[in-house]
């Protein structure tokens, strides 16, 4: 995996070196889904929220079976959920910064799991 990637460019270089090779991996999967699916479906989402903001929207729903099928759904959990990625919070806040660049980018990568509090 190349440390040379975009996704790891403002990633300072003593950051850079403790992250995991299944992170690095990750945090690039997130900025090249964040720049392939959730910025060119911005102005679709904008008018889809257009008076119902507190409704899933269609769009949402897709990019959500999606993110879950490519391994990238609820990568906030702690490493004591089944569902957990296995990010540190290092990690985890790499690609929370790629998310941030779409306003609803990290929505679509999460969804209260149901055993809550039953790690």
């Amino acid at each position: 995996m190349s440390l040379q990637h975009p996704a790891l460019s403002r990633i300072p270089a003593s950051f850079q070196s403790k992250l995991s090779p299944q992170a690095v991996e990750k945090i690039i999967k997130v900025y090249d889904w964040v720049e392939t699916e959730c910025i060119p479906a911005e102005s679709m989402m904008e008018k889809q929220l257009e008076g119902h903001r507190w409704v899933v929207q269609p769009k949402m729903k897709e990019l959500r079976r999606r993110a879950r099928q490519a391994g990238l759904f609820n990568l906030f959990l702690p490493k004591t959920f089944k569902e957990s990625p296995g990010l540190t919070n290092l990690e985890y806040a790499c690609c929370a910064e790629i998310m941030g660049r779409c306003f609803w980018a990290a929505e679509v990568r999460w969804k209260i799991p149901v055993n809550v509090g039953k790690a």
